[in-house]
């Protein structure tokens, strides 16, 4: 039997499709920052020149989101790194994240899902005499509403399987304490 320190005994090798799903986690969180303050940074421009009161107060209003969720994305792609270096505060930091963004993800879904009708009763309409192309805009809208809700869909599962797999015992141990 090979000599194995106590390292090589807390982290296995081998495939472990959990570690993939962090990392898809935090590449689509770095991809959210990166969307969310190029977005910040159009309605901030926008912001500078807006003349009426009215407008004034609904592009803060978009701005204080995309600082949120800004801010969201940033705090996932903390947590991902530390589960990707195995530190032990992010494994239950990723468990609540996970549970949390199942959540986000359903409710967002079914919000998501009930909006589908207005699609469709546009779709009715624009067929009785559109031209080609608000038909087209308006098939990449359809296409688009359906992958969203498809990834929606897919998401919450794969989440929630996440938190779970994060608290059995053999991925609980690959985690490890903060040495001094």
């Amino acid at each position: 039997m090979p000599l194995t320190t106590q390292r090589d005994a807390t982290r296995p090798s081998g495939f472990a499709v959990w570690r993939i799903v962090v990392w898809l986690m935090l590449l689509l969180a770095a991809f959210g920052c990166l969307q969310y303050a190029l977005h910040a940074q159009q309605v901030w421009g926008a912001l500078q020149t807006s003349g009426s009161a009215e407008a004034t107060a609904h592009l803060r209003g978009v701005l204080a989101w995309d600082l949120a969720y800004l801010a969201g994305a940033f705090a996932i792609i903390v947590v991902c790194a530390g589960a990707i270096l195995r530190q032990a505060w992010s494994r239950v930091a990723l468990q609540i994240a996970a549970v949390l963004l199942a959540i986000w993800a359903l409710v967002s879904g079914i919000t998501l899902f009930a909006q589908w009708h207005n699609v469709d009763n546009a779709a009715a309409l624009l067929q009785s005499g559109a031209d080609e192309a608000a038909q087209q805009t308006l098939g990449r809208l359809r296409r688009n509403f359906a992958m969203a809700v498809g990834l929606k869909a897919l998401a919450v599962p794969v989440l929630l399987w996440l938190a779970w797999r994060l608290s059995r015992p053999a991925v609980r141990e690959q985690f490890r304490s903060r040495g001094r």
